[in-house]
């Protein structure tokens, strides 16, 4: 029986856990990693502590979205029962992810597919995702999420510590890190994603000095409707980002994960942030 209650997709530079993902029934399609000629996709191919040793020993990578064949096949399978699909997926000014999702549905059912740039990266997408597919399975229909997702995304804020310069500047992903570079490779960025675009807000030269003020810049965006800390291989660091986090939100409400590989690498290894949906506008 055709119904208006949409499927929920979104990609892995999402950062959604696996769990979560599957709790909710996300389909979540895999972005590329490319060692040399090799190609991975992204949380099926190549596992996180084969990444980081590859990140750390100084292989260079670069990244891609999927093929658009690949958003091809995803919508015409889930089309198949009938209901349509929301779309949810990083910055379009961060990446191509957005604009390939957009040819796929155009050449699939563009009138069944909503596809959304979530002016977002890592679980900021992820929350957004989160909540079109809760609003799904309470029964709102394709509009009311696609009005819900769009709503949501001006209260979305990712703030993130780096530990390690070099990482952000080999990305070319944010025009300022390369500025910083010279002769500073002991600071600190503080960055703020804020409307698609990734700004400095800091600098500083200590860790212990970032997450002070990292704690200082969240409690500036609560009260909270989601949080998440996130990190780069540096699972003691969130913890205890976490924990110093606790008065804004209770901790269970608190999601503790790992970035994915992308976000990572991109961010360096070290590299922890917060990524918040606040309660009220911004």
């Amino acid at each position: 029986m055709t119904t208006d209650i949409p499927h929920v997709v979104t990609d892995s530079t999402a950062d959604l856990p696996a769990d979560l993902a599957r709790r909710l029934d996300i389909t979540v399609i895999p972005c590329q990693i490319h060692f040399g000629s090799k190609t991975y996709r992204e949380g099926v191919d190549i596992d996180r502590a084969e990444f980081y040793a590859r990140l750390r020993a100084g292989e260079r990578f670069t990244t891609s979205q999927p093929p658009v064949g690949a958003f091809v096949d995803v919508y015409r399978r889930l089309l198949e029962d009938g209901r349509p699909i929301v779309s949810v997926h990083i910055s379009g000014a961060l990446s191509g992810v957005y604009g390939t999702a957009v040819i796929g549905a155009r050449e699939v059912a563009p009138d069944r597919i909503a596809v959304i740039d979530g002016n977002q990266v890592s679980m900021c997408t992820g929350w957004l995702a989160v909540e079109a597919a809760e609003a799904a399975k309470a029964g709102a229909n394709l509009a009311d999420v696609t009005t819900l997702a769009q709503a949501l995304r001006p209260r979305l804020r990712l703030l993130a510590l780096i530990d390690n310069l070099q990482y952000l500047q080999r990305s070319g992903r944010v025009s300022w890190a390369s500025s910083l570079l010279g002769g500073l490779l002991s600071i600190k960025p503080l960055l703020s994603v804020r409307d698609g675009h990734a700004e400095l807000l800091e600098k500083v030269r200590l860790r212990s000095r970032g997450l002070d003020r990292l704690v200082a810049l969240a409690a500036q965006l609560a009260p909270f409707r989601r949080l998440a800390v996130l990190h780069a291989d540096a699972l003691d660091v969130a913890q205890i980002l976490a924990a110093r986090l606790s008065h804004l939100l209770a901790p269970e409400d608190i999601l503790v994960a790992e970035a994915g590989t992308i976000i990572s690498g991109h961010a360096g290894p070290g590299a922890v942030g917060v990524a918040c949906l606040s309660a009220g506008s911004l």
